[in-house]
């Protein structure tokens, strides 16, 4: 497994962008250049580059599942998994399907956790101090995140379908199917939190 973390340059320039973009393929060029917003498409960009550059690829080519997960066009042996948040842009490679998630703690409203956390975790934040339930709140949102797009289906599995026990040292998974995973959670500077979950068969 390799996880590369990389901050975005913001400043750079529309001519090294479009120097960039050519080791794109023009269907993933396109939803580069869709976003409004240049720094988004920045954070796409740069996803894609720091696959490429490991992978040692001449130009990146996807295929995606029913769900619109990005697979490898040629080699299905290797699964990867891309996130952004703020400054930072995370890659994670894997023989393993792979889940990748990082978020930018910022102001929440708590009373979101009814529609998306499971009865278990939303009774574990609320009996933390005030305090201390952002940073779960942030960290387990990172680690539901992580594990719904290592099974490759997005928001197509409710977020409230499972639960993860962060209560200890090490993230738990529970649900239905009694599947494992391996999952991790660590703090990025101070305000991001970055998880990983590898599916196990």
């Amino acid at each position: 497994m390799k996880i590369i973390r990389k901050k975005v340059d913001f400043n750079l320039s529309k001519d090294k962008f479009q120097y960039f973009l050519d080791f794109i393929n023009e269907e993933e060029k396109d939803k580069i250049l869709k976003y409004r917003r240049y720094e988004d498409s920045l954070r796409s960009l740069y996803g894609k580059l720091i696959l490429k550059n490991v992978l040692n690829l001449d130009k990146i080519q996807l295929k995606y599942n029913k769900w619109g997960k990005p697979e490898l066009l040629n080699n299905s042996k290797i699964h990867f998994n891309i996130s952004h948040s703020g400054e930072w842009v995370v890659v994670g490679i894997a023989t393993e399907p792979i889940g990748v998630d990082i978020q930018k703690i910022g102001e929440i409203d708590l009373s979101i956790m009814k529609n998306c956390f499971s009865k278990m975790e939303n009774e574990y934040i609320l009996s933390l101090c005030k305090n201390s339930r952002k940073d779960a709140f942030f960290k387990l949102w990172t680690l539901k995140e992580a594990f719904i797009k290592s099974k490759g289906m997005g928001l197509y599995m409710p977020l409230d379908s499972f639960s993860i026990d962060i209560s200890s040292y090490k993230p738990i998974l529970y649900n239905d199917k009694n599947e494992k995973c391996q999952l991790s959670v660590n703090r990025i500077e101070k305000d991001y939190f970055m998880a990983i979950c590898i599916l196990k068969d």
